[in-house]
């Protein structure tokens, strides 16, 4: 390892993998930017701390910062939903990055948790995320179902959650459907129920991602967008909708105003949003 990459962990992400540092300088900043929110978390205080990270590159970027934790918080409240009524079920959580929800909610002892990204990312979270001892990291193409699904503890009849948050709108189309029907084809051969949480672009947010203050300094970019949550439901044979959140009009009265407007144009449609889906 280089002398930077020691006293910088995070200098050789480039792209896609360098966002997972906008959610964590959100979570970080969330009590002195959003202290209504009420958003608290020890374990990535410690990861930050840990990899010398300062959220101040990202900081001023409020609607985002604002964003993702309202975003953190639904995907926690799904999640531990989930694990109230599976005490003994598996959760995946794609394209993890340095996140911490395994920390934050109450993982039962029978269930297992497994996180899922790139090499140089789950090396990260294997050396500075605190460990659990019913919780695994796999270097793995998310998509890519049959490549982990085997490894995951994923038994038959075994109910399952896979979340992605921050991901699909860095999938190419052609990879969202291929993963889509990949997670319902190992839910239909281990007889398995399967929960997804995800958050989805708009076409017009995939548009204007070159726009995005925080994402334009990664280098990465938006790919993929629906115009409506329910239009997943016909790329995924099998998934319905179970419910909706409108992320975008929770990062303050502008974005509020702008998504607002969006759905009176659009007759409905969301700009930004998270949606539940089960077989």
């Amino acid at each position: 390892m280089t002398d930077a990459a020691t006293a910088n962990p995070t200098s050789t992400l480039a792209g896609v993998p360098e966002t997972l540092l906008i959610t964590l300088a959100a979570r970080l900043m969330a009590n002195r930017q959003n202290p209504d929110l009420h958003f608290t978390d020890t374990a990535a205080e410690e990861v930050g701390n840990a990899i010398g990270f300062d959220p101040a590159r990202f900081s001023s970027d409020k609607a985002s910062m604002r964003g993702c934790v309202a975003r953190g918080q639904w995907f926690d409240r799904v999640v531990s939903r989930f694990l109230a009524a599976h005490p003994d079920g598996l959760v995946v959580s794609i394209g993890s990055g340095l996140d911490t929800r395994a920390n934050r909610v109450n993982l039962p002892e029978r269930a297992d948790w497994v996180d899922i990204d790139f090499p140089e990312v789950i090396a990260l979270r294997e050396a500075y995320v605190p460990p659990l001892p019913n919780a695994i990291a796999i270097a793995a193409d998310g998509t890519n179902v049959a490549s982990w699904a085997e490894r995951t503890g994923w038994r038959d009849g075994r109910p399952v959650i896979v979340i992605a948050e921050g991901v699909s709108m860095y999938l190419q189309p052609s990879d969202a459907e291929a993963w889509l029907r990949g997670l319902i084809a190992q839910a239909g051969i281990r007889r398995s129920s399967l929960t997804l949480a995800l958050d989805l672009a708009s076409p017009l947010m995939v548009r204007q991602s070159h726009r995005h203050p925080s994402v334009s300094k990664t280098g990465a970019r938006f790919a993929w967008g629906l115009k409506r949550p329910q239009d997943l439901g016909k790329l995924g044979v099998g998934l319905r909708i179970v419910e909706t959140f409108d992320i975008a009009r929770q990062c303050g009265p502008l974005a509020w105003l702008v998504a607002s407007a969006y759905r009176m144009l659009t007759l409905g449609r969301p700009v930004y949003s998270c949606a539940l889906f089960s077989t």
